[in-house]
Formats: structure tokens, sequence, C-alpha cells
């Protein structure tokens, strides 16, 4: 048992030395509105200092726009051409300065700190880079990823201790693009800044907290919607078994909004399926399994060696957690949960807070064996949650 805790406090020590003061206090390099291909932005300072190239001054009610044009990128303000060059910054000179941008072809954002603007690499487009502070990164993603989930504090900082231990983790994702992370799935879903109170607090309540496995490795924080009552292991959606991702019993989501779901499919299309994935569904037994398949006393994998997660796929349902009855000419799949099912679910984790639980159980709950450690504290015996 001594041993045991001596490797894990020693893991805790190399990975805090390995995310030291100088790497958490780093801006980061976020690549915004990755999705889309810009060739026109416009750009106002809704609050704060601002300056272009850190030497012209940006007044309020400047309008700046930046463009992509003849493979170089134009800068102008106030219909003023001010530049022509490959990469362009704008900066904040406050502590608290935030931006308002608009893409010409899509939805108008607000993000704290910096923005840099470049060429991509073709130079027919524009690559937007927000520069910012990884605590106000960190409440913005907190915002876009749940936001809407819930006014409970605990919630949230249980899910910037999630976000904050993906961002640890693949902080240098795009290192390769010169910048950090994106916006979208690919990494973190961050559409703006923070300006929730709940988000922002819940974010710099937990300031330094990640979570790590018993090896100290800072672990791979996923989650979904709602886990049907029982979350799934890891290997029975990606094939990868990883400690931390066992599946357990959550009676926490159950009755949640997207606890339960039902969808009906021709059984000739449902049977079909199944023949053309190599099933003989001319075996009596076989046909009465697939009419009849149940979860009712625990998640499964497969149904005849056909990975649930390429059902769920190919007809678009809502998670893997399904039964299926026999319903007239069609079969009707009644199904619980909503999304991949590994790791926490957050409407579990918001009624866990709204229980009363505190923000270390839930993650505990959802994730097995892990510890919560700060990597602001210098005393690695210290820095773990009870």
């Amino acid at each position: 048992m001594k041993k045991s805790f001596f490797l894990l406090s020693s893991a805790i020590a190399f990975i805090m030395l390995a995310y030291s003061n100088e790497i958490q206090s780093q801006n980061l390099r976020v690549r915004i509105f990755t999705t889309v291909n810009i060739t026109q932005v416009n750009l106002t300072a809704s609050f704060g200092t601002y300056f272009l190239e850190d030497t012209i001054k940006i007044k309020k009610q400047d309008k700046i726009t930046f463009s992509a044009e003849n493979g170089k990128l134009k800068a102008m303000i106030n219909d003023k051409v001010l530049c022509n060059k490959d990469s362009i910054r704008f900066t904040s000179e406050d502590i608290k300065c935030f931006f308002q941008i608009t893409p010409l072809n899509a939805k108008q954002r607000r993000y704290d700190n910096n923005l840099i603007v470049k060429l991509s690499k073709d130079k027919k487009n524009l690559l937007l880079i927000n520069d910012v502070t990884q605590d106000n990164y960190l409440a913005g993603v907190v915002q876009s990823e749940a936001g809407g989930a819930s006014d409970n504090v605990e919630f949230f900082k249980v899910q910037a201790i999630c976000c904050r231990s993906y961002m640890m983790r693949f902080i240098n994702k795009h290192i390769k693009e010169d910048y950090n992370l994106c916006d979208d799935v690919n990494c973190q879903v961050y559409l703006s800044r923070a300006n929730k109170p709940q988000c922002i607090e819940g974010a710099a309540a937990t300031n330094g907290e990640i979570i790590v496995d018993d090896n100290g490795k800072i672990i791979e924080t996923l989650f979904h919607s709602n886990s049907g009552g029982q979350t799934a292991n890891s290997e029975d959606v990606w094939g990868n078994k990883i400690s931390y991702l066992r599946s357990v019993v959550d009676s926490f989501s159950i009755g949640k909004p997207n606890y339960q779901w039902e969808k009906e499919i021709k059984e000739k299309d449902w049977l079909n399926y199944f023949k053309n994935k190599g099933v003989n569904i001319k075996d009596y037994n076989t046909k009465q399994e697939l009419l009849n398949f149940s979860q009712e006393e625990g998640r499964k994998a497969k149904l005849f060696d056909v990975p649930l997660t390429q059902i769920r796929k190919d007809f678009q349902l809502k998670s893997t957690f399904f039964d299926v009855i026999p319903w007239g000419s069609n079969v009707k799949l009644k199904g619980k949960g909503y999304g991949h099912g590994v790791g926490m679910s957050q409407e579990g984790a918001v009624n866990m807070c709204d229980e009363g639980y505190e923000y270390w159980e839930v993650i505990e709950h959802y994730y097995q064996g892990v510890k919560i450690i700060n990597l602001n504290d210098n005393k690695s015996e210290d820095n773990t949650k009870k």
C-alpha cells in the first residue's frame, strides 16, 4: 500500500513538474471559426483598450475589416486601407478586454483578449486565432459545452475540471499548425467568451485542478448527455480498454430529459440489415433474438457480432443502449440515454450536484480510480481530494 502511494505521489510530482507554472501561465492560441471558410471579417473593440500591430490605437467606434485579397491580408479601419501583410495582431492593453467579431458568412461572436489574423496556406482564406489566457479560454469552453445545462456552480466546477484536464492533456494538439487548439468538437467547443457568472465562478474556483489516473497521467475526460442509467465501458464503444472509463450504474441520469427515446423501423429493413451483415435470419432462434433483443440486465457491445456502435450510426440512434420489441409490421427500439455513454453523464452530473454532492464526488463516480490534483500546489502529498 505504501509502495503504491509512493508511486502515485511520484507520478503526480512528475506531472506537476511537466505542467509547471510557466506552462499554466502562458496564453493559448486557439483557432476560431475552424469549420468555416472565411474571406472577410469585421472587428470592433467591445471593451477595453486595443491596438493594431501594437502601434495604432483602436477606438470603440472604429470598424476594422480584414480580408483575403490577391494573396494578401488586407486590413482597413473605417474603410481606409491600413496595410497588406501575411499576419496582423489585434492586441489588448488592459486585463479585461474583449472584442466582437463578425465573419461575412457566419454568426457574430465575442472573445476575450487578443486576435491574430493570418492567411491560409493557399492564401485564399483567413485564419483567425484567439490569443487568450487559459482562464478565459476555459470559462468560454465551459459555457459553450454546458452553459445551458444548469445554474449550479458546483456542476460548472465539475465541467471546468474536465475541460481543464483535456486542455492540459492536448495543449499542443495543433502546434504544427502554429496554434494550440481549435474551437470545434475535434478539440473542445469554444463558441464565445463566457458571460454566465456561474460558468466563470466554476472555472475560477477550481483554478489549477486536473484529473489524473492511478499512474499519474492526465485522463481523457469523455462525457455525454445522458447514460440511460448505466455508462459504457470504453472498449465497448472504441475497442480500447481504459482503466478509469468503466461502466457504472448511474441512477442519477434516470428520468432526466434525454433519459429515454423510441424509434420504429420496418421489420423487413431491420432483418435485412443483419442479413447483409452475414447473420442467418432464417434461423428461428436468431430471428427471435433480433426481434426481442434486450439490455435489461446491462449494456452490451454487440448484437450477433455487429457492434452496437455501428447499428447506432447506420440507423441514426441517440445511443447504443436500447431494447427491441416486435411492433406490428415494425420493430420498436426502446432506448435509453443520449450519446456514446462513456465517462460522465452531464445530466447525471447536474442531478448529483443538485442533490448536494460535491464536485469531486461527481468526478470520482464517473471516472473510476482517479484523483484530482492541483497544479498550483507545491507539495504533491497534500494535493489530492479526499
